[in-house]
């Protein structure tokens, strides 16, 4: 991805890691637009940063990609740049009595939304000279959480599509992103007693690594999940979730990055 000249679209940009990385965007001479369910966020961003383009829509429903579709189509045709940050986050108990209403709407808004929405605007990307498709997973990638498992499922699975797409584009200039978060110090890591990394460091990094060309932007101690993952992957999942249900997180959480 070039520096700057980009025409970018964050979903979920009207907060936490999404919200930074808009920031880093804007100061670096792109255009943003950022997309979500919820107005006043939006607006507050836009107080924040009055060139923010915004819409209010939610990627969950088929109607609301549609819209979305459209609203680019009509404004934005030199969209480059998909950033599919939009995600919900929740931590309930698999045989909770809510564990497959949360699953279903995790699996829409975390996984098929993302997806859906790379097929919808794929006619205007791929009328760019360079175009990027980046989408953010998570470490759980690596280390599933129980107490997470719905989210972990989600994400999961968004690395394996990203892995198939990187694959499907490899012999075009569309260039398939996927950035892999640590526990960064957003609402979904509040009242976690881990180190925590800043919105505003985790989005150098994801944003040096777009311009350095990286297919794979791992980030923090997502490092050690990938490396425990292959060397040791009893002794990482055990650990990780051991430690997590220490931290006496076992109530249900909802969080969502719309």
């Amino acid at each position: 991805m070039k520096r700057s000249g980009n025409t970018v679209l964050v979903t979920g940009g009207g907060t936490g890691i999404g919200l930074a990385l808009v920031e880093i965007l804007l100061k670096e001479g792109n255009e943003v637009i950022i997309c979500g369910r919820t107005k006043a966020t939006l607006d507050d961003a836009q107080k924040r940063f009055p060139t923010l383009k915004t819409f209010v829509v939610d990627l969950s429903n088929a109607e609301g990609r549609e819209a979305l579709k459209t609203e680019v189509n009509s404004r934005f045709p030199k969209l480059n740049v998909l950033i599919n940050n939009a995600g919900i986050y929740s931590i309930t108990d698999i045989m909770h009595p809510n564990y497959i209403a949360t699953l279903e709407s995790e699996l829409a808004t975390n996984l098929i939304a993302p997806v859906a929405l790379i097929h919808l605007l794929m006619p205007i990307l791929e009328k760019q000279y360079d175009a990027t498709i980046v989408n953010v997973t998570s470490g759980y990638v690596f280390i599933p959480s129980v107490q997470s498992s719905a989210y972990s499922v989600t994400k999961i699975g968004l690395r394996a599509i990203t892995q198939s797409l990187r694959f499907h584009f490899r012999k075009t200039s569309i260039r398939v992103v996927e950035v892999i978060p640590p526990a960064v110090d957003t609402q979904m890591n509040k009242g976690k007693k881990i180190s925590l990394i800043t919105t505003e460091l985790f989005a150098q990094k994801v944003f040096k690594g777009l311009i350095n060309g990286d297919d794979e932007i791992v980030v923090g101690v997502s490092k050690i999940g990938k490396l425990l993952s292959r060397i040791a992957p009893k002794f990482g999942f055990t650990k990780m979730n051991t430690d997590e249900k220490k931290q006496h997180i076992e109530r249900e959480v909802r969080v969502d990055n719309l």
